[in-house]
């Protein structure tokens, strides 16, 4: 499998993007599954309006005591998926490496994923946008530890991830509408 920036692979919704069920987070751009819609690390998928997703994400991510426990129950999550932790970017035959952040301590609990791709660079996926490969300055992703962004400042890890696709069920939990 190469793995290559093209985002017209990718779902996006550009009008009514509340009820649209055809977004793709950041997560299953990491995983390289537009199939998996709404992922989150450990915790599966789902195909719904982004609201809802929305909604109900929040909900999980504020059942956390802490901000530490959120951000090692998404570490470790990703581990359970099948990534793998590094320290460093790197080329492993049958892998290709992505990124984890976390937003910062007492903020808004999230978080965000970048992948690197082929060729080197790095691009992500924010919810219901197209992907990029530009920073919030508009300059390319050399590094993701060294960007410009506000969003997501805190360093959560490499991981690699298998190039023959990890397995999630569409069981995230959603609230109720």
């Amino acid at each position: 499998m190469t793995l290559q920036f093209n985002p017209d692979d990718w779902h996006a919704c550009d009008g009514d993007w509340e009820t649209c069920t055809q977004n793709s987070n950041c997560y299953a751009y990491a995983l390289n599954r537009p199939d998996y819609y709404w992922a989150m690390p450990g915790m599966g998928y789902a195909k719904t309006g982004t609201l809802n997703f929305l909604q109900s994400a929040g909900k999980v991510f504020d059942s956390f005591a802490s901000d530490s426990a959120f951000r090692q129950a998404f570490i470790d999550g990703a581990k359970r998926d099948g990534l793998l932790p590094v320290a460093e970017p790197e080329q492993r035959e049958g892998y290709y490496t992505v990124a984890l952040f976390f937003s910062a301590d007492g903020q808004e609990r999230d978080l965000h994923w970048y992948r690197q791709d082929d060729d080197g660079s790095w691009s992500h996926k924010d919810g219901r946008h197209d992907p990029s490969q530009l920073d919030a300055d508009g300059k390319p992703i050399h590094d993701p530890r060294r960007i410009a962004t506000t969003d997501y400042p805190l360093f959560g890890g490499f991981f690699l991830v298998p190039r023959g696709g990890v397995t999630l069920k569409q069981d995230f939990p959603l609230i109720k509408k």
